[in-house]
């Protein structure tokens, strides 16, 4: 089944995907989009997963239906696999209202549900644009699927926009509740409340029907999983077959950050017998207001220097919010010294209440590793991608560096064996330019960053046509790509 609904464009920070198609004459090429997905099991049949696809309704191109009224036309084509087997597609067309010329478009969300085995799956999404022939794909590998018949269990998270009683029919009513999911995960200055909904299983058949359980939700900051902003309730629940949850937290004192929503089932023993968790971003900008900020003694009431804190300052980009990116730009333009240091001071101490100096020297022991590591000629290391995505998400566990193949562009693989929640998530740089101007991403399957099924394709090095240990791909129809690349990829060192 498949539902769409509109709603109002919004800021994505994170999870979007942006994929670069060819321009033709005005028309746009470019569709952001961003994916979403949860697992859930009705107890007795097959599991299934929700996806929900939220599309930018500006970056569509709208063709004329009738006089004066304009809409966009997508193929959206969902394509599950197995080991290299499809084992789920769904493919079907995704239209906008029709709008005047001049009308505000408004964003696209779609809900699809397709039951599956347990099991672990890869899938393509592939947004053809009906009106160009355009058409972008983005590869993700999903997390395992597996709800035991006989355990207590708790399905994947949905984080929501809001909650609103329903008693109409619809995919995003659950349990009389319609739903608008937060496909980004991003809650930005005007979403301060969080809202989520989980599904429990089988508790009746691993606890006594008079023994019950707990129910404990919430949100941890992502590095040391300590409580943020005291948001944490607790609930006693009856052990039955299949529990809704829909629950909130208010989001008014958690400042910008990464943090993570755990839902923990309790026994009576205290023992988290089950947990689902999900990962957001929160952007903030009222808690690193700055005006009230006592520096005396402060690690900052020592740095005079505007030019070096302006430095520093720029090397926070790789962990900052669009928010903060854009009042950290106007303290550096305005060059006041008390307000530069009273926003590095505030900066800090969102992240580390208790002691922002060290969380701040350390962080600037990794700058300079960066800027050692990655940087080259007037460029900071910091400014760079490589440098970027090892400040953002910590050293990788695996890096394969091959700055020198017949057929291919230097490049580097780097691997983390657990990043956001995920396992075996993967970056590819390459340098076009020989490393004479550093290397660029050029795919990953991290989401949030640059999905390029074509990678292997623009990886070879095309002054010499690939001529050696390359072969022909038969899923890309005869595209020349380099075998070791992708080994190296599949099975990093």
């Amino acid at each position: 089944m498949s539902a769409i609904r509109n709603f109002d464009s919004m800021k994505k920070t994170m999870l979007l995907l942006s994929l670069i198609g060819l321009s033709i004459g005005l028309l746009k090429a470019n569709i952001n989009f961003a994916l979403d997905y949860a697992s859930f099991y009705a107890p007795g049949e097959k599991p299934y997963i929700e996806f929900y696809l939220s599309i930018n309704g500006n970056t569509l191109n709208y063709a004329e239906t009738s006089p004066d009224k304009f809409q966009a036309q997508l193929e959206i084509t969902y394509l599950i696999e197995q080991e290299g087997k499809v084992v789920s597609f769904e493919k079907f067309q995704l239209n906008s209202p029709e709008y005047t010329l001049e009308a505000s478009k408004l964003d696209l969300l779609d809900l699809k549900r397709i039951p599956i085995e347990e099991g672990d799956y890869s899938l393509s999404l592939i947004i053809k644009d009906l009106i160009t022939g355009n058409q972008q794909e983005s590869t993700l590998q999903l997390p395992a699927i597996h709800f035991p018949a006989d355990l207590l269990s708790i399905s994947q998270i949905q984080l929501a926009n809001s909650f609103v009683k329903s008693s109409e029919e619809s995919d995003f009513v659950k349990n009389g509740i319609d739903i608008t999911p937060n496909v980004s995960h991003v809650y930005g200055k005007d979403k301060n409340e969080l809202s989520f909904y989980a599904e429990i299983y089988n508790a009746n058949k691993s606890l006594a029907q008079d023994e019950g359980y707990l129910l404990e939700y919430k949100i941890v900051e992502e590095e040391s999983e300590k409580v943020a902003a005291n948001l944490r309730g607790i609930k006693r629940m009856k052990a039955n077959e299949i529990t809704p949850i829909i629950q909130s937290l208010g989001l008014t004192e958690l400042p910008t950050g990464n943090f993570t929503l755990i839902v923990n089932a309790i026994n009576q023993k205290n023992e988290i017998i089950a947990t689902s968790s999900s990962n957001f971003f929160r952007s903030n900008p009222k808690q690193f207001a700055n005006s009230d900020v006592d520096l005396t003694n402060s690690f900052v009431d020592s740095i005079t220097n505007k030019e070096e804190l302006a430095e520093y300052i720029n090397s926070l980009r790789p962990i900052s919010s669009s928010d903060e990116l854009q009042f950290a730009q106007n303290q550096i333009e305005f060059a006041d010294l008390k307000f530069m240091q009273k926003y590095f001071f505030n900066f800090w101490k969102v992240r580390d209440e208790l002691n922002p100096a060290e969380k701040w020297f350390s962080y600037k022991e990794k700058v300079e590793l960066v800027n050692e590591e990655f940087g080259y000629g007037g460029v900071k290391g910091y400014q760079t991608e490589r440098g970027r995505v090892y400040l953002q998400y910590g050293p990788p566990s695996s890096v394969q560096n091959v700055p020198y193949d017949n057929d291919t562009y230097p490049y580097s693989i780097w691997q983390y064996y657990k990043l956001q929640g995920l396992t075996d998530r993967k970056f590819i740089f390459y340098s076009p330019s020989m490393e004479m101007l550093g290397y660029e991403i050029l795919h990953s399957n991290v989401r949030g960053e640059i999905t390029n099924p074509g990678w292997e394709a623009d990886l070879i090095n095309k002054t010499n046509g690939g001529r050696r240990s390359t072969r022909e791909n038969p899923q890309d129809r005869g595209v020349i790509i380099n075998q070791n690349s992708r080994t190296l990829f599949d099975n990093p060192r």
